[in-house]
């Protein structure tokens, strides 16, 4: 693989990374929803015996496994702490059941579990849309924070990105105001990322950027709460930013999602598309 071809592989798969970190939230959210509109003892039970299942078989063989092909070229790995095995089962057990009951919840999103009028197909889809309207933003704002090395990408790149919130309104339908309250947060974004990932000496470490996309997400939700709280006391409500707290906390959990891709992107990855980007300018 030529190092153009892997440096674009690279950020593709870091895009990509980011961009389903900020819509897993929401994706999850939907899942717990419906899952817990109708629970059951049976599930909390099934839940429990594939935990277990997970948490003594399948995670001790994985990382077993991992040590194996870790130690080939490290003798000093095959040293394994003494631990607690109370504490570590206990926590491997709750880890366990929380991943089992995250994906039952993705999964009886996906399925249209609990809702009479939806069907598998109609249910799918649904949750496809979902992924792909909460990922197109994020995923071109990364994308053009990655490109900055190229000269003949960063330009119409960062062009697409800035462009992103009005491309998912059209496809989606948005109104105009939510087309504007996830405008405005993410052009600051995209904005002072540029500023962040080209400062000296790491240009393309993500991760530099999660408080970037931390602080002017809360910045954002609490200017926007307290606009709408003054517009409230004139009773001119029609200009609120934010039409009801349900879709408050929707873009809520969507910086939430994007903080954590940003803070969870792959570091070797991020390394590679630095060292092999030539200089901006």
């Amino acid at each position: 693989m030529t190092p153009a071809v892997s440096v674009a592989a690279a950020a593709l798969i870091l895009s990509l990374n980011v961009a389903i970190c900020a819509a897993a939230p929401e994706f999850i959210w939907s899942g717990l929803l419906v899952a817990l509109a109708h629970p059951s003892w049976a599930d909390l039970v099934s839940a429990l015996l594939i935990g277990l299942n997970l948490a003594f078989f399948v995670e001790p063989a994985m990382e077993r496994l991992r040590d194996w092909l870790g130690s080939a070229g490290s003798p000093a790995s095959h040293e394994r702490r003494p631990r607690n095995l109370l504490f570590t089962a206990s926590l491997s057990l709750a880890f366990a059941v929380v991943s089992v009951c995250l994906h039952d919840a993705m999964v009886a999103f996906v399925s249209g579990r609990g809702e009479a009028d939806a069907t598998h197909q109609t249910a799918l889809v649904a949750g496809v849309t979902l992924i792909i309207a909460w990922a197109i933003v994020p995923f071109a704002v990364t994308l053009a924070w990655l490109s900055l090395g190229c000269r003949w990408l960063r330009a119409p790149l960062g062009i697409i990105a800035a462009a992103s919130p009005g491309l998912s309104g059209w496809l989606f339908s948005w109104p105009a105001q939510v087309v504007i309250t996830t405008a405005i947060p993410c052009w600051l974004i995209l904005g002072f990322g540029y500023h962040r990932i080209t400062k000296p000496p790491k240009r393309h470490d993500l991760t530099r950027c999660w408080r970037i996309a931390a602080r002017v997400g809360a910045l954002w939700l609490a200017v926007a709460l307290l606009f709408d709280a003054v517009l409230g006391l004139f009773h001119v409500e029609h200009w609120n930013l934010y039409e009801s707290a349900h879709s408050f906390f929707i873009d809520a959990r969507f910086y939430l999602g994007w903080t954590m891709g940003l803070a969870l992107a792959p570091l070797p990855h991020c390394r590679a598309v630095n060292e092999a980007a030539p200089h901006p300018g």
